[in-house]
């Protein structure tokens, strides 16, 4: 509810994500991204800056962008060895779960 990607769900004010990096961090839905502006150090302040974007419902711009990969006036955002890739992460997590061992990917 807190991404309002989706205008069926109430948009609330709080962050749902916050991902974190080696040179920042970046909050979602508002798209803050925390970094330092000089030496990356903890002893040093961050900075914070807002990522332009336009709003848009995801699943058009997915299916937008779908559309013009097909038609050949786009390449496509994530290859199908990039998708295959992360299909065989998600099936070693889910066995690595249910065994409660560790699974290793070639």
């Amino acid at each position: 509810m807190t991404t309002g990607e989706n205008p069926a769900y109430p948009e609330q004010d709080q962050s749902c994500y916050h991902i974190g990096g080696t040179h920042g961090s970046l909050t979602i839905p508002q798209l803050e991204l925390w970094s330092n502006s000089g030496k990356r150090s903890w002893w040093e302040p961050l900075v914070s800056e807002r990522v332009p974007y336009a709003p848009d419902d995801p699943l058009k711009v997915q299916i937008r962008h779908f559309c013009e990969v097909i038609r050949g006036s786009a390449t496509p955002i994530v290859s199908g060895r990039e998708g295959l890739n992360t299909l065989k992460v998600i099936d070693a997590v889910k066995r690595s779960a249910a065994s409660g061992t560790m699974v290793t990917i070639d």
